[in-house]
């Protein structure tokens, strides 16, 4: 795997692409931790309480992911203007905002193609029957004539970005919410080069506000706005304050932040009226947001933007998060979360669901019940085998296709912003295509 320097922005992406994949591990085999308890009258399993229940926290992980988004692509622009440098700043925007889309489009459309392959050859046969709701609702039947499975295909590359919607892989809903992210960075980075540090804190500011209310429905407007506008009011205090963050509060303070973000993030997804706690938190939300809004967003973002402030200002938890295994699950974040649904829907289902498929579980009238998972160390063994499999592939896909979509996306940006772009002549030796200036073929 190609060498990458410790970074605590990537370790915490990767504790985000781990999180999802435990939150649809849990929906998948414990939906009932979505609840605080299972009723109004019933003690909450220990799972179920605060903090616990992060485990099922995929939600606040992708809020995460929009935080992470808004701080990384504005902290480069956002320096250089302070600096004055407003040239290379638009610059820098042009740039990134053309290799954000194919960084994005690129890897999206390759994990479609593998999800395309897997359900054409029937590895998803066994999803329809199993006893897991969220599996069974990813199933994906082998099209009956190749015509058919390459329309599907088409259809899907296609809807992954303009309905946001991948009939192959659901969990790539959020992709094109992400690529939207992006460019919002980049129009508001666009708007205010030309201002002070303090103006584009107060327009970060307003901007939070219009999110705020602009959040209705689904919000998901506001998963994106809100967090976006966070991740960049970040970058904007690392470029203040570099690398005197984490000696401006005393310890217990980004301590604090960051419990009381694990905190938010914790509001459960169903049934938040069955504990005191969910339901107080429920009638808060609810007298600061439009009516018949989705309140879990609002939570989910307030909780992951105070853990994300707590540990800009935390040196010990920067520390933890360039650690090395930190490290490795940052590195392959984005792998992970394209391929963990495809692994879930085929290997993972294969492996826990084999045996009762091999003798298929009928009801008194001899028609064939849903598949029965195995007990609990069949599913645990199964799981590890998974968690092996999905993050050897990641760490694989780092070394082979990333730098792939790499060369592709710079070598179009260039032909695109007409730089020279070195190609090889038929003996082999250097040529170009662009201005007519001449570049030495790489060694490689």
């Amino acid at each position: 795997m190609p060498p990458r320097d410790a970074n605590w922005i990537d370790g915490l992406r990767g504790v985000a692409s781990l999180t999802v994949v435990v939150g649809h591990l849990c929906t998948s085999f414990a939906p009932w931790l979505h609840s605080p308890a299972p009723d109004a009258k019933t003690a909450p399993h220990i799972m179920q309480l605060p903090f616990l229940r992060l485990c099922v926290g995929g939600r606040s992980a992708v809020a995460l992911f929009f935080l992470i988004t808004g701080y990384v692509n504005a902290i480069g622009p956002i320096g250089r203007a302070r600096a004055g440098n407003t040239d290379a700043a638009f610059t820098g925007i042009a740039r990134s905002a053309l290799a954000r889309s194919g960084r994005l489009v690129l890897p999206t459309m390759i994990a479609t193609l593998f999800s395309w392959f897997l359900a054409n050859t029937n590895a998803y046969h066994m999803t329809k029957h199993v006893d897991s709701t969220w599996i069974r609702q990813g199933w994906h039947r082998q099209e009956p004539t190749m015509w058919m499975a390459l329309k599907t295909l088409f259809r899907a590359q296609i809807e992954t970005w303009t309905v946001g919607w991948d009939d192959y892989d659901g969990t790539q809903w959020t992709l094109h919410l992400f690529l939207e992210g992006s460019m919002l960075v980049y129009m508001t980075m666009l708007a205010t080069i030309l201002v002070t540090p303090k103006a584009r804190m107060l327009i970060f500011g307003f901007l939070y506000i219009y999110f705020w209310q602009a959040g209705e429905g689904l919000a998901v407007a506001a998963l994106k706005g809100l967090n976006i506008m966070v991740g960049m009011f970040v970058a904007e205090l690392h470029n203040h304050y570099k690398d005197k963050a984490t000696s401006l509060l005393p310890t217990p303070i980004p301590v604090l932040l960051i419990l009381t973000g694990m905190f938010c993030a914790g509001f459960p997804q169903d049934g938040f009226n069955n504990t005191g706690w969910s339901s107080v938190m429920a009638k808060i939300m609810r007298g600061m947001t439009a009516k018949d809004t989705d309140i879990r967003r609002y939570w989910d973002s307030i909780g992951a933007s105070l853990i994300l402030i707590g540990i800009f200002f935390s040196r010990n938890a920067r520390r933890v998060l360039t650690s090395p295994i930190f490290n490795f699950l940052g590195r392959v974040s984005f792998p992970v979360y394209l391929l963990h649904n495809s692994l879930i829907k085929s290997v993972l289902t294969w492996m826990i669901y084999l045996p009762s498929a091999m003798n298929p579980p009928r009801n008194e009238k001899g028609e064939q019940m849903d598949l029965q998972r195995g007990n609990w160390m069949h599913m645990t063994i199964a799981i590890a085998v998974f968690f092996y499999i999905l993050y050897r592939m990641a760490a694989l896909w780092v070394q082979h296709v990333d730098p792939l979509c790499g060369k592709v996306v710079n070598t179009f940006i260039k032909w695109a912003v007409g730089e020279p772009t070195p190609v090889l002549n038929g003996h082999g030796g250097p040529s170009t295509i662009g201005n007519g200036t001449v570049e030495k073929a790489s060694p490689a």
